[in-house]
């Protein structure tokens, strides 16, 4: 099915629509006037549940994982992992003094 567009042409100069004597114009509408387009719209609108650790939502499963392990502050240490793949913890003591501690177990 074929859709006409209607242009139509000012008869004066129309301040109020900014139009000069004899200039062509597309009348103005709302979308509640076009028949059909609010279904039109609602077959085009992709709607998300929301993600799990299990199932993809509005992102994927995985990347709901990792964020669910993000730590919130404050942190009791930061791990760090060394050229030669051996890891460390950085904490700090009462004092406020930074303390660097090699895991044993660097399985990572």
């Amino acid at each position: 099915m074929s859709t006409k567009i209607l242009q139509l042409k000012s008869r004066n100069d129309d301040s109020e629509m900014g139009l000069s004597k004899d200039e062509n114009y597309y009348p103005k509408t709302s979308s509640d006037a076009v028949a059909g387009l609010d279904k039109f719209i609602a077959k085009q609108v992709v709607t998300y549940q929301p993600a799990t650790e299990t199932n993809d939502g509005l992102m994927t499963a995985a990347d709901k994982n990792k964020l669910n392990k993000i730590k919130a502050e404050p942190l009791e240490g930061l791990e760090f992992k060394s050229p030669d793949g051996s890891v460390f913890v950085l904490s700090v003591d009462n004092e406020g003094k930074a303390i660097f501690t090699k895991e044993e177990n660097n399985a990572r």
